[in-house]
């Protein structure tokens, strides 16, 4: 059987990230520095393993019996421009010691790049003008060199604002924080404006999964921009879906392009459909709603 080690996979994009996986029959493992079993799919047997990405002996350790590698685990825009040392020993070392485990066991491993490697200017050729973005890119960088000197394959995806029901962290979790504000009617803000794609986090995750259940090659990297709206937009669709107009936008548009094509999906990964915002929205509404009902009724 199949067993996947997922890092940070207690995270945001980690436990959808679990359930695809699971749905495609996969054993999984997971990696997190602060692991929370009780977020967990219930009825899946997965593994918790606690440890830190900058350990290498714990990140090999981990991979040690894996056929595969789902790696999440990083630090957003904002913790590390708040630290820019641990952001780069977070993100790009702990990003070398998950290659150097797949090398070691010569495994396959699926990653999260980010669309914040283009700069604000330039759509095509990647000038990150933020720290995460600038580790992010030195991610695919180091994936190249480890396919071409050990053979190591990879699948790097560069999404932009990933949103959806669950715990999301940094600036971009302000849309998941607005819908779920709005389903429970209280104020929210999103602190930064102007025209984003919006990826549904469910996307990211099959995506996720597809890459652990095809034969990958070489080390290929697809940029995802989701539907691409102002948000303002997205925020009247949430209002027309919720009747909740109290959800402020502020501060300024972020460091990447407005306007994002999404790289054809690989054949390799099949078709992969695209969650539209209002599909989105209206699929984030009814899960939150459905977690709601059932912590009420246990009450």
């Amino acid at each position: 059987m199949s067993r996947i080690l997922v890092t940070g996979g207690t995270g945001f994009v980690g436990l959808r990230t679990i359930a695809a996986l699971h749905r495609a029959g996969h054993g999984i493992r997971v990696f997190d520095l602060a692991p929370r079993p009780d977020r967990l799919p219930p009825h899946a047997e997965i593994e918790v393993v606690t440890g830190d990405i900058t350990d290498t002996a714990a990140v090999l350790a981990a991979a040690s019996g894996c056929t595969g590698i789902v790696h999440l685990a990083g630090l957003m825009t904002a913790d590390c421009a708040k630290d820019p040392l641990l952001g780069a020993r977070v993100n790009l070392i702990g990003s070398l010691n998950v290659f150097e485990a797949a090398k070691a066991g010569r495994l396959p491993v699926a990653y999260l790049s980010t669309a914040g490697v283009f700069g604000p200017e330039d759509p095509i050729h990647p000038k990150p003008m933020t720290i995460y973005g600038a580790t992010k890119l030195a991610v695919e960088g180091a994936a190249r060199a480890f396919n071409i000197d050990h053979g190591v394959t990879s699948f790097g995806l560069r999404p932009y604002i990933v949103y959806g029901p669950g715990i999301s962290a940094g600036i971009a979790a302000g849309p998941s924080i607005a819908i779920a504000a709005a389903a429970r009617k209280e104020p929210a803000e999103i602190r930064f404006s102007g025209r984003v794609g919006f990826v549904h986090v469910d996307d990211v995750a099959r995506m996720m999964a597809a890459a652990m259940s095809a034969p990958l090659t070489g080390a290929t990297v697809v940029t995802m921009a989701g539907e691409t709206a102002e948000m303002t937009e997205f925020v009247s669709e949430l209002h027309r879906q919720t009747g909740w107009s109290d959800v402020a936008i502020s501060g300024d548009p972020l460091r990447i392009p407005a306007d994002l094509a999404s790289d054809p999906v690989p054949e390799f990964l099949a078709s992969q459909p695209v969650t539209g915002i209002a599909a989105g929205i209206e699929r984030s509404l009814a899960e939150l709603r459905h977690v709601a009902g059932k912590e009420s009724s246990n009450v």
